[in-house]
């Protein structure tokens, strides 16, 4: 069923389809972030700078204060708890709403001393908010309560989704219906009812999973051998500028191995961010080359796209870079190039899928960061050639064991050393939603020459949710730190815009980058040593993983701050457990 089908505004639809959800089913397993625990506290145990929920009576008269063109803040007292709160809100100028002894419902942030700075509120009775609250992420005009209006709509067709998981698995695993799973997935009266959701849902989609990959298996693919000089392989690489570790050079002949094999190599390089992939990925492709196939170099990102390309030719590895920012003109050039054989490497992102794209005779394709690309998305690009082999590259640390539960039969090689003089991050957490404890530090490791990332979990701020945004901390710094030069890159900036921050950055013109997780891979400063992260509790352990290793690219010790003044005993956990890997 389409999401046209729904009963939406054209502007949510409008929305939805940019985000790349067409179907129910798309709609459905666009899964909530995170869920927010409603649940009332007195007052008595109000922790100062920690988030707090109330009803209370208006017990003044609302005014407005104008900060800016576009910015205020409302002000007016309320009483709860039998206490007479101050309640700040940040750009509610509708001081008519809050009159004088209506009930009001408060979500916000006790800033000490009876004062509230509140993120939203509304006229409802407290005692229907309480329990267990949907948070999915957004994007620029969507709101929390637009998505749940959303899926509230889809999930009256739920029953339209087919049962995938066989009825005796049900019986046999104690399992939900995929009805009610979805239903209690995205709105959950209890812990219990999330937690039998989850467990339903990720058996379904593992069950799945493993039945394509069997299948994928099951169908033993032959290929006609790659023909090239091994010899003219080991030369190229005695000619690079540095020396391969005893990892690298075993997965290199793993890949090699499997080229000029007659099955079609189906492989995963994994080792953490800063280990050497890229350059084994690089190899693999200059032998591709030699055996006179073409090569597709599959980037997440246009920035590490880009980076590929520069650092091939560095190396004197051609490649040409396919995005759809370059010019139209250029596209067609490149297109027409790789019909007729004249390109033999394409670095590029997810461009490289549409049907316009055709090879004259692919032969390999390298997933750089292979789990933020889809199964069909990875089908579509080897698709386009034929028997193709693939090489897939994951920073994401997993157990030999568990790769292969993953993966079913995929041939595996890691890369556990580092090259030599690459020392392991110190990692240090901050309970805190402020630089002040780390900033020392930082300015004393720009005055050694250093560079700094500061990253930021949100591009703006939003009325949805109190978090430190990429606006708000780049204003901060550049008003406090006059003798520091500064940028900042988040993912609205255009790529030309994106392209001069990180050439000025790269070239040390710049001492601190304000970003958002759009560094998160493969941004190679090796200088850059040094990396805050505000509202780290926001990250999940992975993506937490490879924003550090931004800053392992260098010979000097590494440094990754995580700030967070989240009393969450979870997210407490997860951020002290980094300190650890």
């Amino acid at each position: 069923m389409q999401i046209n089908e729904l009963k939406i505004t054209s502007r949510r639809l409008g929305l939805l389809v940019k985000m790349n959800i067409l179907t129910v089913e798309d709609l459905l397993k666009y899964y909530p972030l995170r869920y927010d625990t409603v649940q009332t506290l007195p007052y008595s145990q109000w922790n100062e700078k920690e988030n707090v929920v109330f009803q209370g009576l208006i017990c003044s008269t609302a005014r407005v204060i104008r900060l800016s063109k576009n910015r205020s803040m409302t002000k007016f007292k309320v009483m709860s708890w039998n206490e007479e709160l101050n309640i700040t809100l940040f750009n509610r100028p509708w001081p008519s709403q809050f009159g004088f002894g209506k009930t009001i419902t408060i979500y916000g942030q006790y800033q000490g001393n009876n004062n509230v700075v509140a993120s939203t509120y509304n006229f409802k009775p407290l005692d229907q908010q309480l329990g267990l609250h949907p948070v999915y992420p957004l994007i620029e005009g969507l709101k929390q309560s637009d998505i749940q209006a959303i899926m509230k709509e889809a999930l009256k067709h739920v029953d339209v989704l087919p049962q995938r998981v066989p009825q005796r698995y049900i019986e046999k695993y104690k399992l939900l219906d995929i009805s009610t799973a979805y239903k209690w997935i995205h709105f959950p009266e209890n812990e219990k009812q999330l937690h039998a959701a989850i467990r339903t849902l990720k058996y379904e989609e593992f069950l799945c999973f493993q039945c394509v990959m069997q299948s994928m298996h099951e169908k033993k693919e032959i290929k006609k051998a790659k023909k090239f000089s091994m010899a003219t392989v080991k030369k190229w690489i005695s000619g690079l500028p540095f020396e391969l570790t005893k990892d690298q050079l075993s997965s290199i002949d793993d890949i090699l191995y499997d080229l000029k094999s007659t099955n079609v190599m189906f492989r995963l390089v994994q080792g953490d961010v800063g280990c050497g992939k890229t350059i084994v990925a690089q190899i693999s492709m200059y032998a591709n080359q030699l055996a006179e196939y073409q090569s597709a170099l599959l980037a997440p990102t246009e920035i590490l796209a880009r980076q590929h390309v520069d650092n091939m030719h560095k190396l004197g590895l051609d490649a040409t870079l396919y995005v759809s920012s370059l010019p139209t003109k250029e596209k067609k050039e490149i297109l027409t190039k790789l019909e007729n054989g004249e390109i033999l490497n394409v670095v590029g992102t997810h461009a490289l899928f549409q049907e316009n794209v055709i090879f004259n005779k692919l032969g390999l394709v390298i997933a750089d960061e292979q789990q933020r690309f889809g199964v069909k998305q990875r089908r579509s690009l080897l698709e386009k050639g034929k028997c193709v082999d693939f090489l897939m590259m994951s920073a994401t640390p997993i157990p030999r064991t568990y790769a292969h539960f993953l993966y079913g039969d995929m041939d595996i090689s890691s890369i556990h050393t580092m090259p030599k003089g690459r020392k392991s991050v110190v990692t240090k957490y901050f309970k805190t939603s402020s630089m002040s404890p780390v900033l020392k530090d930082v300015l004393k490791f720009i005055q050694e020459g250093r560079q700094c990332y500061v990253v930021c979990p949100a591009i703006e701020e939003n009325d949805e949710f109190k978090m430190r945004n990429v606006f708000e901390i780049y204003e901060g710094m550049t008003k406090t730190l006059k003798d520091i030069r500064i940028g900042l890159l988040h993912g609205k900036m255009t790529s030309q815009e994106k392209e001069e921050t990180m050439e000025k950055f790269s070239k040390h013109e710049l001492d601190i980058l304000v970003s958002t997780t759009v560094i998160e891979v493969g941004i190679d400063v090796a200088n850059a040593s040094v990396m805050v992260i505000y509202d780290a509790h926001r990250f999940g352990l992975s993506t937490l993983h490879q924003l550090r290793g931004r800053v392992a690219r260098d010979k000097k010790q590494g440094y990754c701050f995580l700030l967070s003044a989240s009393s969450d005993p979870q997210a407490i956990e997860r951020l002290k457990k980094m300190e650890e890997l």
